[in-house]
């Protein structure tokens, strides 16, 4: 069985409790283009709100999967939530909201989940109630992984980007490389989408399998979508990477686990796929992009 399919049900419950601080920094982050502010931010030991701001009081929320616990944290205290195996989505969202409250945080939010199969909101989640150290570690460190491969390829590029994070909705870790060029949705009525698809854009992203992909997946996703037209696969990308029209994304799947020899494969993967889709979206002046970093090399 692929990792996916084996901890489906820790997988689901971490990505709703991404979800209630998800939540939190899409009402308290200061709002940018394509949802780039409702991100979490991929740490040593988790992923985080980073910096908000609730009327005159700073705060962060961290996950730690390194420690087991969910810290809030203001200038003048901070309050820890357990992880534990069988505690509820219900619990988890009572206590963050009890330890807002406690450090003066007055915070609300939209409690119903996103772009999941479950829709029960967080309050009356008593279903998704899994947890195993392990396993978390296991996401965090193919999630270190897939942003360090996306920073590989995304940091150097000369283009308006969104920086690689965790992208709580779909639980993937994308970054975003913008064309300026308006491009609005033909949904309006559509919130999430109407907003995150609204100039031209590349979407580089991995995500840790579904009920269709069961390995780890890397994925870029152009904007506007595919149709009507396969895009090219040649020489240029590393073996097994496709098109998958149905999805209108270029897939690389990670049959194999991660080795950080792997890295530049996906690195390959990332700019065949950037360059084929630059073609398509017939952006101008591609080869820009790529034009070498005045700066003498770093110790990374």
């Amino acid at each position: 069985m692929s990792f996916y399919q084996e901890n489906v049900d820790e997988i689901t419950t971490l990505q709703l409790v991404s979800q209630i601080i998800g939540k939190i920094k899409l009402e308290y982050a200061h709002q940018q283009p394509q949802w780039a502010h409702v991100v979490l931010d991929i740490t040593p030991r988790g992923f985080t709100t980073g910096l908000l701001k609730q009327d005159e009081e700073i705060f962060d929320i961290e996950v730690d999967l390194v420690h087991n616990r969910i810290i809030v944290e203001t200038a003048t205290g901070d309050r820890t939530i357990d992880l534990a195996d069988g505690k509820t989505i219900r619990s988890y969202y009572e206590e963050i909201m009890t330890a807002c409250s406690a450090l003066g945080l007055e915070i609300s939010i939209y409690t119903t989940p996103q772009e999941m199969k479950t829709t029960t909101p967080f309050e009356n989640d008593e279903a998704h109630h899994h947890y195993n150290p392990k396993i978390s570690r296991k996401i965090l460190k193919w999630f270190q992984y897939a942003s360090d491969a996306e920073s590989m390829f995304l940091a150097p590029l000369r283009i308006r980007k969104v920086l690689p994070g965790l992208f709580w909705g779909t639980f993937d870790v994308s970054c975003i490389a913008i064309y300026d060029q308006s491009e609005p949705f033909a949904d309006d009525s559509k919130i999430i989408e109407r907003a995150a698809f609204d100039e031209h854009m590349i979407e580089f992203g991995f995500w840790l399998g579904d009920d269709k992909y069961k390995d780890p997946t890397f994925f870029v996703l152009p904007y506007p979508f595919v149709s009507d037209t396969v895009l090219e696969v040649d020489n240029s990308f590393p073996a097994g990477s496709y098109f998958e029209a149905d999805m209108a994304e270029y897939l690389y799947e990670m049959k194999y686990d991660r080795h950080e020899d792997d890295k530049e494969k996906i690195v390959q993967f990332f700019k065949a796929s950037f360059i084929k889709s630059q073609a398509y979206l017939e952006w101008e002046n591609p080869d820009h992009c790529f034009s070498s970093l005045r700066m003498n090399k770093n110790k990374r």
